[in-house]
């Protein structure tokens, strides 16, 4: 039933893809030499996600993936942007943030410091934050939920390679000041 949702919104929203719904690394891989790009659950049933994505970079390297999952662990984070994923996304978070992640317009190789990876809204959010304001105040600015400032954060923390809140706030405050 899940499946089904996310492939109805991909095609809804990515006119140009066509959505094949699997539920097994074993079904995923004869799709990998034709694909155009990959959204990854971590809980497979019969292969970790990550083992599953280390098989993808070494089959497939250019495969833009997405991961998509119920585990908030940092230790996945990192090992997935090790990877190269384009998102790591938890299930439950706007269906616009996966759109975006899963959009192939524009360059997503850049400079490697990750800031061409950013959102509009994960740029705005970053620069608020880089001028000092709290996330209730970011949250008013942009007109968005308290909870979606912390969700940008996560994503601001994964997408530039940083380890926590006091990292940053530090690269927002260089990024706002030019100095990054």
């Amino acid at each position: 039933m899940v499946r089904e949702a996310l492939a109805g919104l991909i095609e809804d929203e990515l006119e140009e893809a066509e959505v094949k719904g699997v539920g097994t690394a074993t079904e995923a891989r004869g799709y990998l030499n034709w694909a155009e790009r990959l959204l990854l659950d971590l809980s497979l049933p019969d292969l970790h996600g990550l083992r599953f994505l280390e098989q993808i970079r070494r089959d497939v390297p250019e495969l833009p993936v997405v991961v998509l999952t119920a585990f908030d662990e940092a230790a996945f984070r990192s090992r997935a942007a090790e990877l190269g994923v384009r998102a790591f996304l938890f299930k439950g978070e706007d269906a616009a943030e996966l759109v975006a992640a899963l959009r192939l317009d524009g360059d997503r190789t850049g400079d490697g410091s990750g800031l061409e990876r950013l959102s509009p809204t994960e740029r705005e959010v970053l620069l608020l934050l880089g001028q000092g304001y709290s996330n209730s105040e970011v949250a008013r600015q942009l007109q968005m939920d308290e909870k979606t400032v912390y969700s940008h954060r996560r994503h601001l923390m994964f997408k530039l390679g940083l380890e926590g809140a006091q990292e940053l706030l530090r690269y927002a405050t260089l990024y706002y000041a030019g100095l990054d």
